[in-house]
């Protein structure tokens, strides 16, 4: 099994007991409509960055909490920003939406919560409530920066990659540095390409620091 297809799989078990069924079948939908950007980074960092030792089962479950968590706060955040409740013709299907962007956010919270990833799953989780606050705060026109979610995303991607009940992320890591590793083509344009799209809506260096917490 690829790891597109590893990263889809886990997300789909991950909500398969959701019912109802049509609330369970929003969901699979949003998973596979999209490539699982970030969980394949999780792959990527995990088995050919890190070379760990878990089992796939357990990488793929961390994949899927980064990407569950992912697709429910950018649905979330397309629903709010598009002001969908304003047409009543679309008001079920965006309460059912909303519903499964919380679905998702809540299982791929539970997939990392057992791991040391899952202050940073708070973290991001946190910030992104933050960030639409001050959204809805700001006059209609004004600039605003897209790429927060997709930045704390992916640094919850090389988290959950990194770490293991053995082994911790380093104290200060730039991101680009992955491309200094000895990982496949394909894997290597896959990161490039993710940090290209983050710096478009950066106004700094993409650089990844996290406190050890000493």
């Amino acid at each position: 099994m690829d790891a597109v297809s590893r990263v889809r799989a886990a997300s789909c078990r991950a909500v398969d007991e959701v019912e109802p069924t049509g609330l369970r079948e929003i969901i699979t939908g949003q998973i596979e409509s999209d490539s699982p950007t970030f969980g394949l980074a999780t792959i990527v960092v995990s088995e050919e960055v890190r070379h760990t030792d878990e089992e796939s089962i357990i990488v793929d479950s961390k994949a899927a909490g980064v990407q569950l968590i992912y697709e429910g706060l950018r649905l979330t955040q397309d629903l709010v920003r598009e002001n969908r409740w304003k047409n009543n013709e679309q008001k079920l299907i965006t309460d059912m939406d909303l519903l499964a962007a919380d679905v998702m956010v809540a299982r791929g919270f539970y997939l990392l919560s057992h791991t040391k990833a899952a202050p940073k799953a708070v973290e991001t989780i946190r910030a992104f409530g933050i960030t639409e606050a001050e959204w809805s705060d700001t006059p209609i026109g004004t600039p605003t920066r897209r790429m927060n979610l997709e930045r704390n995303i992916f640094e919850l991607a090389i988290i959950a990659g990194f770490v293991s009940s053995s082994s911790e992320m380093p104290s200060e890591f730039d991101t680009k540095q992955l491309l200094n590793f000895d990982i496949s083509k394909e894997s290597k344009d896959h990161i490039l390409r993710l940090i290209q799209t983050i710096e478009q809506g950066e106004e700094e260096d993409f650089l990844l620091v996290i406190s050890s917490g000493k």
